[in-house]
């Protein structure tokens, strides 16, 4: 009798997957993963999990309810041993029917043409793709089960109706990114390429539903596993040889990996407790080139962050930057700007000096954009242009990052309510240099409304795009557009005497416009919800200041302009525990009229409200409780505490940094 030859005890998940054989030396890569060129993606399962890659691409149909329905899903949850009890908290709960409902369903079935065209459309965010690989793993289903469902939670969102059995795109985002963070600690401690692409996904899921805090941590995350796997290095190439087109590609996903982890890390910084992680040093490896020989799998060299070239061994054909490379310049003077706005030395400098900070980031941004090629650089005909070669969003979003810088920097100095409040009027900087100061301040404020209409003025060409198009934009997009529509808020009703006759009517129009905008967005990412809320509290604030009451007291005006340049105090720090006031502190005015509400919706015991505010040179207009707009000449608060959430949202504004959105309220 013959004996049969043993059988290889563990497949690796990509042949599990794939339903092939598996044959390898009881270590990876298998022959399947080797002869494919894929072998550093050679993983085996731990032990008693392989059973997660047995599951049928298909639900079996042997239940009384219908595969994969909330019914079921909450019998499975009750029934099952250790199951929730009425008992649970709601969170636990939803977790649960969570699992229950996407057990045994195949990502791969969900990933239909048009959400991998929702997904590619935001490519220029996830930019570590090798898009022919990444379409051909989907065809295959050979990609990482984490990364399936992280890109399911960023594309799903924008589909025209969400997946059964959930009731909203978001419901169904929310819950498989729950599903990909899921999998992915099950084995966290196990470093790969596809792990730390990911996390950053989960990320940018988490930023844009408000969830800051957890976006912070998983970003920490991902950088420290790009610190563990090197990633900040150039890799190993052959220096006997050119590298062939797989080993560049690969090369160039490791940068890029990298180079997101680094743009993450700097927009996302800012505030109290959120320090860059990653620093321009530590990045030695060269930019990402540009899209085609990416694609194409064209070795070239690029310049590294620093604008250096460091030429390997065989020389490679010197690669141009794109639009990704140049965001990445561009998002480390943003990180440099989120430091210096944290910091003393604002109080501490005169911003017009030529050896200040200030004045040093704005020759940094000015030379970034001396360095664009003609192409890339900013005006409305560009961008018609670039959006008709389906590089639109990604064009927007670098410059986007440029105008937050310097909206950013220039608002540190903006009077809060109105022309004749300095920043530091009881400062010894201020008495001894007053003209100076007051001169400064009508600078900085003509500098951040140019900059602000420009914003704007994108975001309505960008509304003639069409829907497809703005459902590419990120929400760093968004952030922006919600900063400039604050800016232009405070301009109408603060306006000074050197403004254009039709200043007023094109300032209401812009904040119109912006704000439906805001509106729209919040269907695709939750936190344009509370930047649109933020607007409407504001705009009834302001109101405020042109009362009978007259204008707030000395003290609230100061408390104000300390909330402004005070940046990122004002929200729960995503990694400090909040610590009480002192007891001096107590029963200030701020405090006594300002606390701080959550900001993601209004409080249930609010009623459906009108607010409206008359610009001292135009009618008014306003913001209704339905979320429409309309006009209307009335105004009356009948709520004590209503205006102290009004005045809070305006504190919110002028302290707020990406990322701190709803962070306390995880």
């Amino acid at each position: 009798m013959l004996e049969r030859p043993m059988r290889n005890p563990v497949a690796c998940v990509a042949c599990r997957s794939a339903k092939q054989k598996c044959i390898h030396n009881d270590a990876p890569p298998c022959d399947r993963c080797k002869a494919s060129g894929k072998g550093d993606q050679c993983h085996f399962p731990p032990p008693g999990t392989s059973a997660i890659h047995r599951r049928p691409k298909r639900p079996r149909l042997d239940s009384e309810f219908p595969p994969h329905s909330v019914a079921q899903s909450s019998y499975r949850a009750s029934e099952a041993p250790g199951g929730t009890s009425p008992s649970n908290t709601a969170s636990q709960a939803q977790a649960n029917v969570t699992g229950a409902t996407l057990e045994g369903l195949d990502p791969f079935d969900l990933l239909t043409d048009e959400v991998k065209n929702s997904y590619l459309r935001c490519g220029y965010k996830w930019s570590f793709h090798h898009t022919p690989t990444l379409l051909l793993r989907i065809r295959d289903r050979t990609l990482e089960p984490w990364m399936a469902w992280a890109i399911l939670a960023l594309a799903i969102r924008f589909v025209k109706e969400p997946p059964l059995p959930f009731k909203t795109q978001t419901d169904a985002s929310n819950a498989f990114a729950a599903h990909a963070r899921q999998i992915l600690q099950s084995d966290l401690e196990t470093p790969s390429i596809s792990r730390v692409q990911a996390l950053l996904m989960l990320t940018g899921h988490d930023w844009g539903a408000g969830n800051g805090r957890r976006a912070w941590i998983y970003l920490g995350m991902a950088i420290r596993l790009v610190e563990v796997m090197d990633l900040c290095q150039e890799p190993a190439l052959p220096k006997d040889r050119l590298p062939t087109r797989d080993e560049f590609i690969d090369a160039e996903i490791r940068r890029r990996t990298a180079w997101t982890c680094f743009l993450m890390d700097s927009l996302l910084s800012g505030g109290k407790g959120r320090k860059r992680s990653l620093e321009a040093s530590d990045m030695n490896i060269q930019l990402p080139c540009e899209r085609e020989s990416f694609v194409f799998g064209e070795p070239v060299c690029t310049e590294q962050l620093d604008g250096r070239l460091r030429m390997p061994a065989l020389s490679l054909p010197v690669g141009e930057l794109g639009i990704i490379a140049y965001s990445m310049r561009a998002a480390n003077i943003w990180g440099k700007v989120a430091r210096w706005a944290c910091s003393d030395v604002i109080n501490a400098q005169l911003p017009w000096s030529s050896a200040s900070q200030f004045q040093g980031l704005i020759r940094d941004l000015e030379e970034w954009k001396k360095t664009l090629p003609t192409r890339l650089q900013y005006d409305l005909f560009a961008l018609h242009s670039h959006n008709a070669v389906d590089q639109g969003q990604a064009f927007c979003y670098m410059h986007c990052i440029h105008f937050m810088s310097y909206m950013f920097l220039h608002r540190a100095y903006l009077p809060v309510l109105g022309p004749h409040t300095g920043a530091d009027e009881a400062s010894k900087s201020y008495s001894e240099n007053k003209d100076a100061w007051k001169s400064w301040q009508k600078t900085c404020r003509t500098k951040l409304f140019k900059e602000a209409t420009m914003v704007l003025d994108m975001l309505e060409e960008m509304r003639t795009f069409g829907v497809y198009f703005l459902r590419g934009l990120v929400p760093w997009i968004g952030f922006t557009i919600y900063t400039a529509v604050g800016v232009m808020l405070y301009s109408y009703n603060f306006p000074s005497a050197e403004e254009e006759l039709d200043f007023a009517e094109k300032a209401k129009s812009r904040v119109i416009q912006g704000s439906l905008f805001l509106k729209e967005m919040k269907q695709q990412w939750p936190m344009a919800e509370t930047w649109f809320e933020t607007i409407k509290r504001m705009q009834a604030y302001y109101k405020t200041v042109h009362s009978e009451d007259g204008p707030i007291s000395p003290d609230e005006r100061q408390a104000l302009k300390t909330a402004m340049i005070d940046y990122g105090a004002l929200q729960p720090s995503p990694v400090q525990k909040q610590e009480p006031p002192p007891a001096s502190e107590q029963n200030s005015v701020l405090q006594q009229r300002a606390p701080q509400p959550a900001l993601m919706s209004p409080p249930s015991t609010t009623p459906n409200y009108t607010f409206s505010f008359v610009s001292p040179v135009q009618q008014p207009f306003l913001f209704d409780g339905d979320d429409s707009l309309s006009f209307d000449i009335n105004f009356n608060f009948s709520n004590a505490d209503m205006e102290a959430m009004m005045m809070s949202a305006t504190q919110d504004f002028w302290g707020s940094f990406p990322g701190e959105v709803g962070v306390g309220y995880i």
